[in-house]
């Protein structure tokens, strides 16, 4: 999953529950909205905090560095601010675009510990966890049973969402769909992870349908479970797509012509 688009969904969740980020603010605040009207209406007191926080998601659209920046300044200044749950999860796909996992994931966990329901949070960690956990990992079948429950969740919520009344379907839709496509490509790679192959299939198939960019590391592992499962001509199919582009371009050229030598010389399906 690329990381600016990853960044760019984020923002579009965020305006659903905020609506904007001035009545965001105010309403996290406790200050009287932006959107007052009328001839002597006082003005809202705006603290610092509030614009700290304005600041910061503002940054969305900048680079992940400097949303890391103004997050971790923000949180040293103001660690008990009522906007904690947005900041982590702000920082937590900033990490994620930088490639800093270890913080990304420390992030992701206390912005869940707020809001175990951040859509975001959920569908970025689902899919991150278990690409991250290897055979020597201490704690790997707690790892990949908490990405599960956040992949479920995640599912589970989506559909759910309200659209902000600025967005228009289609954008939302494919908002929606692109963290559908995070989600199921986590409990795909559980699957792999379990020899579930079939049920791996079913997963990563939704993750490449869903997503309108496919991420070629879902192709890859498609490919695999395609190949375990002896689907061997949709094997060679999936990792021609990752092939196509990606850090796996090579491996997934060598996986090709294997999977297309094993449909003609094995038993497929």
């Amino acid at each position: 999953m690329k990381a600016k688009h990853v960044i760019f969904l984020a923002a579009l969740f965020v305006f659903a529950v905020a609506g904007s980020v001035g009545s965001g603010v105010a309403k996290a605040s406790g200050q009287p909205s932006m959107q007052q009207k009328g001839k002597g209406a006082p003005a809202p007191v705006v603290k610092p905090e509030d614009e700290a926080y304005k600041a910061l998601f503002a940054a969305r659209s900048g680079t992940p560095e400097t949303q890391i920046s103004l997050g971790e300044d923000f949180l040293k200044k103001y660690p008990q601010s009522n906007y904690l749950g947005a900041v982590y999860a702000q920082l937590t796909e900033a990490y994620f675009a930088v490639g800093n996992e270890d913080k990304m994931f420390e992030a992701g966990g206390k912005a869940l510990e707020l809001n175990p329901d951040n859509i975001d949070v959920l569908a970025l960690l689902a899919m991150a966890m278990p690409r991250r956990v290897r055979a020597n990992t201490p704690d790997a079948a707690q790892q990949l049973t908490k990405a599960e429950a956040y992949a479920r969740h995640a599912i589970e919520l989506i559909p759910n969402l309200p659209k902000p009344d600025a967005v228009d379907d289609a954008t939302f839709t494919k908002a929606k769909n692109e963290k559908l496509a995070m989600a199921h490509s986590g409990l795909g790679l559980i699957d792999i992870d379990h020899s579930k192959f079939e049920d791996a299939r079913t997963e990563l198939n939704q993750a490449v349908a869903l997503s309108s960019s496919p991420d070629p590391v879902d192709y890859f592992l498609l490919g695999n479970a395609d190949s375990a499962a002896s689907y061997y001509n949709d094997a060679a199919a999936a990792y021609d797509k990752c092939a196509a582009t990606g850090p796996l371009m090579a491996q997934c050229k060598a996986r090709a012509e294997t999977a297309k030598k094993d449909a003609t010389t094995k038993m497929g399906r």
